[in-house]
C-alpha cells in the first residue's frame, strides 16, 4: 500500500525566525502537480537570496522520496533525487496560486508584504 503524499508550503520571508507553513489539501496538491507539469522548461537560473519575501518552498514527501519545488519571481526549481529541472512561471501565476492557498494561514501584514513584492 502506497503512503499518500504530504505537500507542505513554506513562505520564505523571515530571517532568524520560523517561516509560515501550511499543508495543501489533496485536491490542492493534485492541482499543484498539474500546474507544475504544465510549466515551460527553461535554462538554469539563480534564485535570489535577498532579504524579505523570497518566494515559496514546496516540500512533497512520499514514501519514495521528497521533491522540493522552489518558486520565486517567475522561476521554478524542481529538485528530486539529485536532479534539478528549471521552469518559467509566466506572470507568476503558480506563485500567486500558492500564496492564495496560504491566505487562511497568513497574517494581513505578511499578505501585504507579499502582494507588494509581486506587483
Amino acid at each position: 500500500m502506497q503512503m499518500p503524499a504530504r505537500t507542505e508550503v513554506e513562505l520564505d520571508i523571515f530571517s532568524g525566525m520560523p517561516n509560515p507553513t501550511w499543508a495543501l489539501t489533496t485536491a490542492e496538491a493534485d492541482a499543484l502537480a498539474r500546474l507544475v507539469a504544465e510549466l515551460p522548461r527553461t535554462a538554469a537560473s539563480e534564485l535570489s537570496g535577498k532579504l524579505g519575501y523570497r518566494g515559496l518552498v514546496v516540500k512533497i514527501t512520499r514514501w519514495t522520496g521528497t521533491r522540493l519545488v522552489r518558486v520565486q519571481a517567475g522561476s521554478v526549481h524542481i529538485v528530486e533525487g539529485g536532479t534539478t529541472i528549471q521552469a518559467r512561471d509566466e506572470g507568476r501565476a503558480l506563485e500567486r496560486w500558492l500564496v492564495r492557498t496560504g491566505r487562511p494561514h497568513l497574517t494581513e501584514n505578511i499578505m501585504e508584504i507579499v502582494e507588494r513584492d509581486m506587483r
